[in-house]
């Protein structure tokens, strides 16, 4: 059965009627094809037809234009295999509706399973590349309330706003706000890299100091408020009177213990699974792809009784529209009824039976036993990596007692690559390696190069093989300090032409002019 597991919907302003955004979509969908499938010649154009030829098997790319008085809309069709879960299908289902100075999008994605097989599905979420760049490159709407994909910086001074915000009834998104600690260090949490996963269903707020903080708390409560390291979901309909298990909060010692990918992710998959359950189309594309299709019903029975060919055929369409808003009202119906269950989640979900917010948590997360067990696991998951066997020789005699930085940090390294790839397919530049680093918190651990006189001492140490070539693996990361029980390193390099990140060592600190 199809499982609906991501949707967004959002108005784009647009002079020039619904052509920025189809040429968006356009894109996306042969940038996949072009890049990810080695298809180099592909080309689709979103602009209601079929692609046969030279697709891959078992994919399904299709689009539909619908015009009448109340304006134009596309939909679009795209389904394929799961890279890797061949049991499991991709459903893309889209629709682009232009009203006057806006376009209206709604994004669906569902998950078939067309085998039978009782094992979980390995979902990795986060909006479309197509979605960030709508939501990145101008505000967009979401009902009333004015967003962009990018994190919102708040300080003393913009805490009233923030406080309007949050309270508003107009406010159809929920807000994850992330707080420093105590000392005005950030949060540990990735604010950029959530603020692009969930670019068109959330809001991410980054306080720039523990003041801002406290004067939040000074109008909110501590109960409902987020200090020292902290995260907080603040769902749609917040009220000062809250309780506040409503608005899910995960402490920064428990980010700490945990670790902010686990948490994120947590986060993460909680609002896409509510925007899913929550989801309703647009009304006026309805009315459109319904009036299209009613005229062009009514241009049939013209047809057919211009040429005397009147027949149960012909009355068979005639009631066809009347079975086709029974069956829109019985849609309508169904997704009510959702929605009451989601509200049911979002409300009683996430109730315990302590009165502290901070009694709640996380789902229960893996965490790898050894550096070579997350190695392992990095090298199955992370798509955007290649780990040479030489990382898992390193990894197996590493003793570093903090694995779960190592899985940390290899899930950084499998983001910045997807990061300078797309940059590289939107811009023909992925943009400096060093300060993706830096944007993920790694600036003061991470360098891309070694000095001199390592190079000249123990270059061998450094060189890996891959593809049959003696490499050199400077830039690095370095994880603790200290003795190799708290100190490991991974070396990598960046393949331009596959955009991804290869791994040739994870393990000890390499020797260098300090040992």
């Amino acid at each position: 059965m199809a499982r609906l597991v991501y949707a967004c919907r959002f108005e784009v302003p647009s002079e020039t009627g619904i052509g920025p955004i189809v040429d968006a979509y356009s894109d996306w969908i042969n940038r996949h094809y072009r890049q990810r499938r080695g298809i180099a010649d592909f080309s689709f154009v979103v602009a209601g037809n079929e692609l046969t030829a030279g697709i891959p098997q078992d994919h399904i790319l299709r689009s539909h234009r619908y015009a009448s008085e109340q304006g134009e809309a596309l939909t679009v069709e795209w389904s394929f295999p799961a890279d890797d879960d061949d049991t499991l299908r991709w459903r893309n289902e889209i629709r682009i509706g232009g009203f006057n100075a806006n376009c209206s999008v709604e994004h669906l994605i569902w998950i078939d399973s067309v085998d039978y097989q009782v094992a979980p599905a390995r979902i990795l979420l986060g909006s479309p590349a197509v979605i960030r760049r709508l939501c990145s490159e101008q505000p967009v709407h979401v009902g009333e309330m004015r967003i962009q994909g990018t994190t919102y910086q708040i300080n003393e001074s913009s805490v009233p706003d923030f406080l309007t915000l949050l309270q508003s009834s107009l406010r159809k998104l929920p807000v994850v706000f992330l707080a420093p600690y105590a000392g005005d260090e950030p949060n540990l949490i990735d604010a950029t890299a959530m603020a692009r996963k969930l670019a068109g269903v959330a809001v991410v707020v980054v306080a720039t100091n523990a003041d801002t903080t406290w004067d939040i708390g000074e109008f909110l409560g501590r109960s409902l408020s987020c200090f020292n390291g902290g995260a907080r979901v603040y769902w749609p309909g917040f009220n000062i009177n809250d309780d506040p298990r409503r608005h899910p909060l995960y402490i920064g010692t428990k980010i700490e213990s945990i670790g902010p990918i686990p948490i994120s992710r947590v986060v993460e998959r909680s609002i896409f699974a509510v925007a899913a359950f929550r989801f309703a189309h647009d009304s006026r594309i309805a009315e459109i792809i319904r009036s299209s299709d009613q005229a062009h019903r009514a241009k049939q029975l013209e047809t057919q009784r211009s040429s005397g060919r009147l027949d149960w055929e012909a009355y068979a369409l005639e009631l066809d529209e009347e079975l086709s808003v029974s069956k829109q009202r019985l849609v309508e119906i169904e997704a009510e009824n959702e929605n009451l269950r989601a509200n049911q989640q979002v409300f009683f979900g996430g109730a315990t039976s302590e009165d502290s917010p901070d009694t709640i948590s996380p789902e229960p997360i893996a965490v790898p036993e050894s550096a070579l067990a997350a190695v392992e696991h990095s090298r199955k998951i992370h798509k955007n990596l290649i780990i040479l066997d030489s990382a898992l020789d390193s990894a197996a005699s590493c003793p570093f007692q903090r694995p779960a930085e190592i899985a940390d940090a290899l899930g950084d390294l499998d983001e910045i690559a997807a990061i300078w790839r797309d940059g590289k397919a939107e811009r023909g530049n992925g943009g400096d390696l060093r300060q993706h680093l830096i944007n993920r918190g790694w600036g003061k651990r991470c360098s891309l190069h070694i000095s001199d006189t390592t190079r000249r001492r123990h270059g061998t140490s450094y060189t890996f093989s891959y593809e049959s070539e003696a490499r050199l693996f400077e830039p690095h990361i370095t994880l603790g300090s200290g003795d190799p029980n708290s100190c490991a390193s991974i070396h990598f390099i960046l393949d331009e032409m596959k955009g991804q990140i290869v791994v040739g060592h994870v393990g000890r600190h390499l020797p260098n002019t300090k040992t």
